[in-house]
């Protein structure tokens, strides 16, 4: 029986920053500039304030900083935040053959940790690189099933991710690493569905837990205990992946290509603040108002073709004028009416006043996602989305994506990211400090300590 998580967790701990391709380098800090600005945008909501005073109230000791705050926590607690602060306003990265969002763990974790031991910046990018790579092979190998059957990938496989970006960073051999996974497994928490899609605040921990457990993995694994391999002891069989899918693990999925081809590369980006489920919606809504001029008083019907779990979950959401901020973020009525009357789907379609509007959710009711079966066989590598609008005349204006923009096969390109950072960070950092936050992390394969780029994050 092949030891899949050994061998994983030898990749990961012999990965040299010399060796990793430039072109990787390169996405990666793309990367943590988009998870730092997602940390940093979640700052000024209520829910984020309120995660952030419960880990200050523990006046826990001060090894790493809460971004955006700017005070101190242990290692953990202080990953425990930015991980939440990460999820709040769905603007973190993804990888759609996992389900996953990888940022909000291993970027969390990772920057505490290097932080807290003085890490250089190619220490950093070296360990984001390996998390990601524990995350997204994991989350592959039991994706779509494991998210089916109501668990959300970003949590649980997160915690993978997370451990060994910080196993990573205490240079960790195979052995104690390959631990560092079958202990993550363990102790992963079950986040669920009923928090998530039911609109419940403590969805935004998702981000957090996975950062902090993944950090006591790595620190359990150091002092030598041990955890099973993620595909089971071979006496039992009974390992993180096998129970928590339907279908046969995809095994192969955590090894194949190790070394040759970096599953960071084909990590998308979110340009719009809503669920990546309604991200091909909004798009086609935007492209179809303006390749058409469209007035919104004409509209008579919106019909989405898609996949099934948009259709489930974000097509099904309804709002009014009483919705709270998260049940707006995740309805595609709401994202896709916001985006035809405003001509955007940013964070100014999610404020009090604009959620007050009747006419956004009037214009939303209009809106029906169905079923395709011809989509349904694309899904999970593509998200494809058919969207056909229908005027009172009786005109119809149709529109097909089949990977959303912010996809590496249709990718925001530098100017695009740098302006979703600045619009972040600026509320909380100002335009100036936002901007020499973006050059540091930019050029941070040159820092010699992570600490440097702390001051221009709080």
């Amino acid at each position: 029986m092949t030891n899949y998580t050994k061998e994983l967790a030898r990749f990961c701990s012999s990965l040299d920053y010399k060796a990793i391709p430039g072109q990787v380098v390169e996405k990666t800090k793309w990367v943590i500039l988009d998870g730092l600005g997602s940390i940093l945008g979640g700052t000024r909501f209520d829910v984020g304030m309120a995660i952030a005073k419960y880990v200050q109230a523990l006046q826990d000791r001060a090894e790493a900083t809460v971004l955006g705050f700017g005070f101190k926590s242990s290692t953990r607690n202080a990953a425990f935040v930015n991980g939440s602060l990460s999820e709040i306003l769905e603007m973190q990265d993804g990888y759609t053959k996992g389900g996953i969002h990888p940022s909000d763990g291993t970027i969390a974790a990772a920057l505490a940790v290097a932080e807290c031991q003085k890490s250089s910046g190619k220490d950093l990018i070296t360990a984001v690189i390996a998390g990601y790579e524990a995350a997204n092979r994991i989350s592959e190998t039991i994706h779509p099933t494991h998210f089916a059957r109501g668990f959300l990938p970003t949590g649980t496989v997160g915690t993978m991710g997370a451990a060994v970006a910080v196993a990573r960073l205490l240079k960790l051999k195979e052995d104690p690493m390959s631990n560092a996974l079958g202990i993550a497994g363990f102790m992963a928490p079950v986040v669920n569905w009923d928090s998530h899609f039911g609109m419940h605040s403590i969805k935004q921990v998702q981000g957090g837990l996975p950062a902090k457990i993944g950090i006591e993995a790595a620190l359990l694994a150091k002092q030598g205990l041990t955890g099973a391999p993620l595909e089971g002891d071979p006496k039992v069989q009974k390992g993180f992946c096998r129970i928590l899918s339907d279908a046969p693990p995809k095994f192969e999925k955590m090894v194949e290509g190790l070394g040759e081809h970096y599953t960071i590369e084909e990590v998308y980006f979110k340009p719009y603040a809503s669920c990546r489920m309604n991200h091909g919606p909004i798009q086609l809504a935007l492209e179809l108002k303006n390749n058409h001029k469209l007035n919104v008083e004409d509209i008579e019907d919106i019909l989405v073709r898609t996949y099934d779990f948009p259709v489930e979950r974000t097509g099904s959401i309804k709002t009014d004028t009483n919705s709270p901020f998260v049940v707006c973020q995740f309805s595609m009525s709401y994202a896709v009416a916001g985006a035809l009357l405003d001509g955007e789907a940013g964070l100014r379609q999610l404020t009090p006043k604009r959620i007050r509007d009747t006419k956004i959710h009037q214009l939303g009711s209009k809106l029906r996602a169905v079923v395709d079966p011809e989509l349904q066989k694309l899904y999970p590598a593509n998200r494809p989305y058919i969207m056909e609008i229908t005027l009172k005349s009786g005109e119809k204006v149709t529109g097909r994506v089949d990977y959303p923009k912010g996809d590496h096969r249709n990718p925001m390109i530098e100017d695009e990211l740098k302006a979703k950072f600045l619009s972040l960070a600026e509320t909380v950092l100002g335009r100036t400090k936002a901007m020499k936050a973006m050059e540091r992390i930019l050029d941070i394969e040159h820092l010699d300590s992570v600490v440097k780029l702390i001051p221009y994050l709080k």
